[in-house]
């Protein structure tokens, strides 16, 4: 939309590349035409002074093989075809080559054009010869296949074809040599190696018939299951014996144990049972029986406890049981004893056994061993027996291969595909070529000129210049009035006259962002002030002015430009009493106050002459007479002179509380904008933006289609 703001930086750059097109449409075409001309030209002449002709042999490069029996039956990578083939290109157009030919004395014939120019009494210099041999021959790999192309580039078509056939001539012989030394080496390679298998074969074969014959190994299968077995059987009786022997380790523990325990020995039940069934105890308890049965007998008849025979029998009774526990305690030591000795005597037995079943499992391990390790031997020497054989018969039979395939074309992997030919065409100059390289070379000295000029030119042609400029911000922007399809007047009224005009929308636009930085800081004087004397800012003032008073806000419009004052003759008042007298002292502000025709918008002219002090402009009688306009009015606007020619600007811009500055396009420079924007920093008042003025488009550019669309807008 025309004049609206931009609140987000522009690019860096202050070239538009479609406007500069448009602006430079013409001058590009006429370089188009000069540089086509040109090319025309220099093809014909270059064509009769300087003609180059091409002659190319085209080679195809087989892949490579990592066997030299088996042609092209691995294909590589495509990485490593590349570094063959670019081998191949460093080899045909090496020095070696290149001397080869300029050597050969067939060359005079075959190209004696080429010959005379490096001949001095019919003997050719070959050092000068290969140093322009190198400039003049050149191979290279055809890209996305396995062709390489083998060219030349001379003044005579004969000639050219002549020494690329001398050149692949040459390369195909060294090819062919070293292809043959290679074979020759590669057959007594294989010779060489069938001869070490060979004697491998007899070494391996002698190695296992003496290691039958020392170990007797013709049944060596049946006596290593035999140990095997025996192993397995002692292994058992040993783990058998073992558990025995730490079964009676741990009743001998206990047993020994219950000799240590204070309380005495704690018999089993069963060694009791053995002792009490002993005939010395069994005799012992018969004749205590006897005892009792014959106290009983004298309880029975009635012989009291005093009496001498029943005292004697109690006495007898006594002694025997004493007699019958010691037996007893006599006999079951005897027999504890004797199982504490069995048992140690059983430990040391099967101790004994263990050690000798131990020392039978190991020796059976060992000849276990000791046969695996010779079957072992064995069947190595055997399978590498049989791998030398497999190996000697898999290099003879590649032996034959190689032999039968040494006389294959491919064999050297690189082969004459094409051979070279007598061109029947320039390569150079061409006329398909000349005719656009010379359009093209033009078209970018003319446009590498025009952007130098625009680059070097720092008149603020346009908004996007403004928003380069270090802390600036651009407020808006006015289109020249006489592009306003809505018709031409008078620019200061533009607003008024031709509300429907895209100028008239421009200031709407710029209302609306001069409205909205104000009101934050209840800003209610803003100066109208400009760089240069052409840069229209009584212009945009009265048109601000008209804006503002159009949506209801009361302005006073005071014109402070005392040198040349102009906002009287816009609005048809009166130039006295005004802003000067009142300074003056010599009129009161309500009677200066001159009413428009506007609504809502009056006006305070510049005042008489011989009051017009431009001093008073810095004075307190500023201060004091705009804060008399703020209880009266909305907004006041203030015209004043140019920054650059007067210094009422910055001194009013003291005095109000925001400012406006307004440039003309492709007239003020950045640098001026810059200055004045800095020394606004350093006043009280807040500087909203720039407006650019005046703001042309390029013919038929896209600035004057969007004028016209928003033209045809408005007015639809």
């Amino acid at each position: 939309m025309p004049g609206a703001a931009s609140s987000a930086p522009a690019a860096a750059s202050t070239i538009d590349p479609v406007k500069l097109l448009i602006k430079y449409a013409w001058v590009l075409g006429v370089a188009a035409v000069i540089g086509a001309a040109t090319g025309a030209g220099l093809h014909f002449v270059l064509k009769r002074v300087a003609p180059v002709w091409s002659s190319s042999a085209l080679f195809q490069c087989s892949q490579p093989s990592d066997d030299p029996t088996r042609p092209n039956s691995h294909p590589v990578s495509a990485e490593e075809m590349n570094r063959f083939m670019l081998t191949q290109v460093r080899i045909m157009t090496s020095e070696d080559i290149l001397r080869k030919v300029a050597e050969d004395p067939a060359i005079q014939n075959a190209a004696p054009l080429w010959f005379a120019t490096y001949a001095k009494d019919g003997v050719i210099d070959p050092t000068r010869a290969v140093r322009d041999l190198r400039d003049d021959v050149s191979a290279r790999m055809i890209g996305g296949t396995n062709l390489i192309e083998l060219s030349m580039k001379w003044k005579d078509k004969v000639d050219a074809t002549a020494v690329v056939g001398a050149v692949r001539q040459k390369y195909m012989a060294q090819v062919n040599e070293a292809s043959r030394i290679f074979m020759e080496g590669s057959t007594s390679a294989i010779r060489a190696r069938l001869a070490d298998l060979d004697r491998e074969a007899s070494t391996l074969g002698a190695q296992k018939e003496n290691l039958i014959q020392t170990r007797g190994l013709d049944s060596i299968d049946n006596r290593i299951e035999s140990k095997r077995n025996e192993a397995a059987e002692t292994f058992g009786r040993l783990v058998e014996v073992r558990q025995n022997l730490r079964a009676r380790e741990t009743m001998l523990r206990q047993m020994e144990a219950e000799l240590q325990n204070p309380g005495g020995v704690a018999y089993t039940d069963d060694l009791r049972e053995e002792v009490e069934s002993l005939p010395v105890i069994l005799d012992v308890r018969r004749d205590l029986q006897n005892l009792q049965n014959s106290l009983q007998a004298l309880i029975q008849a009635g012989t009291s406890k005093e009496h001498r025979q029943y005292a004697s029998l109690e006495a007898n009774i006594r002694a025997v049981e004493q007699n019958l526990n010691a037996k007893r305690d006599e006999e079951l030591k005897k027999r504890f004893g004797s199982q504490l000795d069995m048992a140690r005597k059983s430990i040391d037995a099967l101790k004994a056994q263990e050690a000798t079943l131990d020392q039978q499992n190991r020796d059976a391990n060992l000849a276990l061993v000791d046969l695996s390790r010779a079957q072992s031997q064995l069947n190595d020497m055997e399978n590498k027996l049989q791998g030398v054989i497999r190996a000697r018969s898999e290099l003879n039979a590649d032996l034959q291969r190689l032999l039968a395939n040494s006389q294959l074309a491919g064999i050297t992997r690189v082969e004459l595909l094409q051979p070279e030919r007598i061109p029947n065409q320039l390569s150079f100059p061409q006329l398909k070529m000349m005719v656009p390289g010379g359009t093209a070379l033009m078209l970018m000295l003319t446009a590498g000129v025009i952007f130098i000029r625009e680059l070097i030119d720092q008149r603020v042609k346009g908004p996007s210049d403004v928003t380069i400029i270090p802390r600036a911000r651009l407020a808006g922007w006015v289109p020249d009035a006489a592009e306003d399809p809505a018709g031409q007047g008078a620019v200061e009224t533009a607003f008024r006259d031709r509300p429907r005009g895209v100028v008239a929308e421009s200031f709407r636009q710029i209302r609306g962002v001069v409205s909205k930085r104000m009101q934050p800081g209840d800003h209610r004087t803003l100066l109208v002030m400009s760089g240069m004397p052409t840069a229209g800012a009584t212009t945009v003032a009265t048109n601000l002015g008209l804006a503002f008073a159009a949506a209801d806000k009361k302005v006073l419009l005071v014109d402070a430009n005392f040198r040349r004052p102009s906002i009287h003759r816009v609005f048809g008042l009166g130039e006295t009493p005004g802003l000067a007298d009142v300074l003056a002292g010599q009129a009161e502000l309500s009677k200066a106050v001159q009413a428009s025709s506007s609504p809502n918008l009056d006006v305070l002219t510049a005042g008489s002459k011989e009051h017009r002090v431009f001093e008073r402009l810095a004075g307190e009688g500023v201060g004091a007479l705009l804060a008399q306009c703020r209880a009266m009015y909305d907004l006041i606007i203030i015209d004043v002179a140019p920054a650059v020619v007067a210094g009422d600007a910055m001194a009013l811009a003291h005095r109000v509380d925001a400012s406006l500055l307004v440039v003309r396009a492709m007239a003020d420079k950045r640098g001026m904008v810059a200055r004045i924007r800095n020394e606004l920093a350093d006043t009280h008042s807040d500087l909203l933006g720039i407006v650019v003025n005046g703001v042309q488009s390029a013919s038929g550019g896209y600035m004057k289609r969007n004028i016209q669309t928003a033209h045809e807008y408005h007015n639809d």
